[in-house]
């Protein structure tokens, strides 16, 4: 199982080989999951097969999630260890830049890197996100919701009882501390957008319009004549990663254009 080490934090991910056609001389294309999803949620969602006929892809497990190191501490958290854990995975592929494709969280530590490391980026597909400040409303009360949930559990009896059976599954299957210490981080970290004013790659910003993130991720490509924004009507945060038909033809074409 392979696995990359940054600074003894260590990072899962996995290779896929191009398909159908496509050259596994490409430039990989690096999909950087969201919040309390894991790198197999690509899989699951149909983009893996759609994207790998046009190259190679590399998948990864952020560090809270999945396969990877699952530390407590916020500290562990700061963007420059999550970019820090994306460059030692390419290190050790040996794949100097890549194209990248995140969507909400993976879309804002693609921010971070084009903060921290600009030169790995080819491109940047990037999806319900945007890179400013963070509404700290949201966040605080996702903690809160976390936090409250697992004293439940812990305490048991009728207080576990009146948690629903999908909520005790989610947490089963997640470090919960993990992530109040990385929702934590979100909410207590700077913006990126500043990275965008030096950034010199290609990027496609894309967003639903029912999305909260929506007007802030239209708003970032202003200005920048290497962004491109794509709007998707009538589609929520999690509708416009769910349906690939109304995002995957537009990434495409802009990753076939990508020299």
């Amino acid at each position: 199982m392979p696995f990359a080490s940054n600074n003894g934090t260590r990072i899962y991910y996995r290779w896929e080989p191009a398909t159908g056609g496509g050259s596994d001389a490409r430039v990989p294309l690096l999909l950087a999951h969201g919040f309390m999803q894991r790198s197999a949620d690509w899989t699951d969602a149909g983009y893996v097969n759609r994207l790998s006929q046009f190259g190679p892809l590399i998948l990864l497990d952020f560090r809270g999630h999945g396969q990877s190191d699952k530390p407590h501490s916020v500290a562990d958290y700061r963007m420059e260890l999550l970019v820090g854990d994306l460059n030692a995975v390419l290190d050790q592929m040996g794949a100097a830049t890549v194209d990248f494709m995140g969507y909400s969280f993976g879309a804002w530590v693609g921010f971070g890197m084009a903060r921290f490391a600009p030169e790995r980026l080819r491109s940047l597909v990037l999806g319900g996100m945007h890179p400013y400040v963070r509404d700290p409303g949201p966040l605080q009360r996702r903690i809160d919701r976390f936090s409250s949930t697992r004293d439940r559990l812990a305490a048991g009896g009728h207080h576990a009882d009146l948690i629903p059976e999908q909520v005790k599954v989610q947490f089963a299957e997640n470090d919960i501390e993990a992530l109040i210490a990385l929702t934590t981080a979100i909410r207590d970290s700077e913006g990126f957008e500043d990275a965008l004013e030096t950034l010199e790659a290609p990027g496609l910003i894309y967003a639903g319009e029912e999305d909260p993130a929506f007007p802030l991720a239209r708003q970032c490509v202003e200005g920048h004549d290497n962004l491109d924004f794509l709007p998707l009507p009538g589609l929520g945060h999690m509708e416009a990663w769910h349906q690939t038909e109304a995002v995957l033809p537009r990434v495409t074409r802009f990753l076939q254009g990508v020299k």
